[in-house]
């Protein structure tokens, strides 16, 4: 029963997304849009980058804003090393806004917060129902403060982007993470450069996408 409820709310935590919205890719120089998936692959001297909006929106009651992530790919067929980190990936709105990525621990902790909920609204509740009857008893018999209890929904961890090298050959994806409510903006445009690429300059790779609502 425990493992079921388990796989159940973990599986809501990543279907949950913003309903109506869609983040559809604007076309750029070398870019190859797929629009099955809403997805635009770019490809640079031997990379080949795509990129998609994950359709994972996390929202809680605690939670000032709208947690929302990207599906990144990156595809090293040259002869050399690669490497893109958390500091490789900058979004901005349509008002110039910057949001920079948020690590799977920050998610975690804007999600848990203050707060007995870690499923998205509107799929509150416990990921086991044996916290919820002991956080019961606890506020119940023992102390008046709130018990909090540590949960760690796995996937926001194992589905981010690894920030490490590429070898050549290889290929990686993962979720790269933002604060940003998609459905208060117009257009947003993923800045992806690589690991020592000054950000003054033009970016690496470019994706820009429109928001529909």
């Amino acid at each position: 029963m425990k493992a079921h409820m388990l796989a159940f709310f973990i599986a809501v935590l990543l279907l949950a997304g913003c309903s109506g919205i869609k983040v559809i890719p604007q076309q750029v120089p070398q870019g190859v849009v797929n629009l099955s998936d809403n997805s635009q692959t770019v490809a640079k001297d031997g990379v080949s980058i795509t990129v998609a909006n994950s359709n994972t929106e996390m929202v809680s009651y605690n939670l000032d804003g709208t947690v929302t992530a990207f599906v990144v790919t990156i595809d090293n067929q040259s002869p050399r090393e690669i490497g893109f980190d958390a500091g490789s990936f900058v979004l901005l709105d349509d008002q110039n806004r910057q949001y920079l990525p948020l690590t799977p621990e920050k998610v975690k902790e804007l999600m848990s917060r203050d707060s007995y909920y870690l499923i998205p609204y509107p799929y509150v509740g416990f990921y086991y129902l044996e916290d919820y009857e002991r956080t019961s008893f606890y506020n119940t018999t023992e102390s008046q403060l709130p018990y909090y209890y540590e949960v760690y929904p796995q996937d926001i961890q194992t589905r981010a982007l690894a920030a490490d090298p590429v070898i050549p050959g290889a290929k990686t994806t993962g979720l790269v993470y933002f604060r940003i409510d998609l459905g208060a903006v117009k257009e947003v445009k993923l800045f992806i450069y690589r690991s020592g690429s000054s950000k003054s300059a033009a970016p690496d790779f470019l994706f820009p996408f429109v928001v529909g609502k």
